[in-house]
């Protein structure tokens, strides 16, 4: 049986190398000298009945707690997984919770709103581009409105109004200007 171990061990070791780290060696090699002394002084010595209870404390103590380890393991033999058990219990819950929403959406409690970058920067310049066309239409009225208060309006004001007309006609150009200048400003947006 070992022989057959053996070939079988060399015929993986050909196909992909297998390397054990340096200090695994010496305790090898301890473990070796210790069945070797225990095997001359006693016959009937055998390490491997020795160190079982111990082993088999260290693999009990392998998650902390031995009644852990044992429930894994007849989970495992069974064919349950941790998760599985957690999808069972929490399950119920996320089912009540999509039926929550499914049903908030249906009463208008809330609405989807899908987040999209594209579409955001697209409305952001719509938003510029509209403030820029308003600002240029409103120059544009102010601006007329000013050409035809100081071509026309004169005649029709008196000369009494002229002082009034006068810085009427100043306020109106230079919101103009400053409602021109904002579109300039605005296209750097």
């Amino acid at each position: 049986r070992r022989k057959d171990l053996g070939e079988d061990f060399l015929s993986l070791n050909q196909d992909t190398p297998f390397i054990f780290p340096p200090t695994w060696t010496f305790v090898f090699r301890a473990f070796f000298s210790l069945d070797g002394i225990g095997k001359t002084l006693d016959p009937k010595y055998d390490l491997t009945k020795i160190t079982l209870p111990y082993l088999k404390e260290l693999l009990d103590l392998k998650d902390g707690n031995a009644v852990k380890t044992t429930l894994l393991r007849i989970g495992k033999r069974v064919g349950l997984r941790p998760q599985d058990i957690n999808e069972f219990i929490t399950q119920p819950r996320r089912t009540a919770r999509v039926e929550d929403v499914t049903k908030r959406l249906e009463q208008g409690e809330f609405k989807l709103r899908v987040r999209a970058l594209e579409v955001e920067r697209m409305m952001e310049r719509s938003k510029i581009v509209q403030k820029n066309i308003f600002n240029l239409v409103l120059s544009c009225a102010l601006l007329n409105t000013g050409v035809l208060l100081a071509t026309v309006g004169q005649n029709i004001i008196s000369s009494k109004w002229f002082l009034s007309t006068k810085w009427a006609l100043r306020l109106i150009f230079g919101t103009a200007f400053f409602t021109g200048a904002k579109v300039s400003f605005g296209m750097k947006e």
